[in-house]
Formats: structure tokens, C-alpha cells, sequence
């Protein structure tokens, strides 16, 4: 027979087992913020900074976006900028419908802008994928090359968002070099 003592470690071990067999979840949070003198929503993924990556939370704040720069950087001298936009999605439209938008965008910086369509990238939380596209215009002085990654996500309202990771470089050669920590954060989400 099982002393109590015994029962009570047994089902901490299967708590803590049962704990950690949970996949990770992604979630939306929800903040108020001070904007020319009234409150906006402003919404964060749950993002967890590559290596090496930090979040500059003045420029997030200044620009109400998360944005992350390699180690060591300033916001305006660094060649390439990983930022995360939340958009709260009420009528629960497909990301396509975004990827619409950011298409149109692209094409507004740069009529000679290069788009296209990569494989999806699958989420540590086992919901859907992110879409991915790539845009370059060599021409632009800055943000010329520019990987973005969609997916729908929720708070814990049940609200539903479209989360938008964008890598920015501003030359081919930074896009290259930091592209393998951006794709380890859209795997890690």
C-alpha cells in the first residue's frame, strides 16, 4: 500500500509530466498604449528573439511594432531588422487577404520589385503554417530586401489576429546573413 507521501509525489511527477507534454502556445497580448492624446490597442505576438537578437523596445514602442535587432545594433544603422505586426483580424478573413495588402505595398515602393511566393514554414504549436513571401528591389536605399511571414493566431479571448514576421535588410548580402535566425524564430512561434 501507498503511503500518502508516496501518492502525493506520484501525482506531482504526472503533473509535471502532464505539464510538459502541453506544445507551446502562441498567443496574441493585448496592451493600451498613448497615441496623440488617446489610447490605441496595440497587440504582441509571443515572439521569442533569435540568438544573438534583442527587442530595441523604444523603437517597438515609437513605431507599435516589435522590433528586433542583432546584438550590438542601433535601430538606424542596422543593415537588417526583424519586426513583428499583429492585426486584429475581426471578420476572420484568410491570410491571403493580408498577403494581398503586402503585395500592393511592395509594389508602391518599387515598380521593379521582385515578388515571390516560398514554401511555408510549419509552427512549434502545431497550428497552421506561415505563409512566406520574399521581395527584392535592389534600387532601394533601404528595406530592399524583405522576407514576410504569415499566420493567423488568437488571444486568449478566442479573438482572432494575422501575425506578420518580416526580415528587412536593407543589401542581399545582410538578408543572407541573417535569414537563418528569422527562420529559427518562425519555427520556434
Amino acid at each position: 500500500m501507498l503511503s500518502l507521501r508516496s501518492i502525493l509525489r506520484l501525482a506531482f511527477v504526472l503533473a509535471a509530466l502532464n505539464l510538459m507534454a502541453l506544445p507551446a502556445r502562441a498567443e496574441i497580448q493585448k496592451f493600451m498604449r498613448d497615441c496623440d492624446m488617446k489610447l490605441c490597442a496595440f497587440f504582441k505576438a509571443s515572439i521569442t528573439a533569435p540568438e544573438d537578437w534583442i527587442e530595441d523596445k523604444e523603437a517597438s514602442s515609437a513605431l507599435g511594432v516589435q522590433i528586433l535587432l542583432p546584438k550590438g545594433q542601433e535601430f538606424e544603422k542596422a543593415p537588417a531588422k526583424i519586426y513583428a505586426l499583429v492585426r486584429y483580424n475581426k471578420d476572420k478573413a484568410p491570410v491571403s487577404t493580408i498577403t494581398r495588402d503586402t503585395y500592393r505595398d511592395w509594389k508602391e515602393r518599387s515598380s521593379k520589385a521582385k515578388v515571390a511566393k516560398l514554401t511555408e514554414v510549419p509552427r512549434a504549436s502545431g497550428k497552421r503554417a506561415f505563409e512566406r513571401h520574399q521581395f527584392e528591389a535592389p534600387e532601394l536605399d533601404e528595406q530592399g530586401f524583405e522576407q514576410t511571414a504569415l499566420a493567423a493566431d488568437s488571444d486568449q479571448d478566442g479573438n482572432a489576429y494575422v501575425v506578420v514576421l518580416v526580415l528587412s535588410a536593407n543589401t542581399r548580402e545582410a538578408y543572407m546573413a541573417n535569414e537563418a535566425a528569422y527562420l529559427s524564430m518562425l519555427k520556434a512561434y
